[in-house]
C-alpha cells in the first residue's frame, strides 16, 4: 500500500513520513502537478525508472484526467 494521496497535488515526491519510498522516488526531486501526474499515471515505470510501483498505468486520457480531478478535490 502506498502513501496517503490527500493533498498530493503540489507536494514533493517522498514527503510522507513513515513510508518506505524507492531510492528512485526519494531522489527524483519531482513535485506532483498535473503534468507529472499525467506522465506517471500513464506509465509509472517508464516515467520513473526504479520505482517500486506495481501499477501498470492508465491508457485512456479521460481516466487519467478523472483521477487527477479526484486527487485535486481531496482536502
Amino acid at each position: 500500500i502506498g502513501p496517503a494521496l490527500y493533498n498530493v497535488v503540489g507536494r514533493k515526491v517522498g514527503a510522507i513520513e513513515g513510508y518506505k519510498y524507492s531510492k528512485a522516488m526519494k531522489s527524483s526531486g519531482i513535485v506532483w502537478d498535473e503534468d507529472t501526474l499525467k506522465a506517471y499515471l500513464r506509465a509509472p515505470k517508464k516515467y520513473l525508472k526504479g520505482t517500486k510501483m506495481a501499477f501498470a498505468g492508465l491508457r485512456k486520457d479521460a481516466d487519467i484526467a478523472n483521477v487527477i480531478a479526484y486527487l485535486k478535490a481531496q482536502p
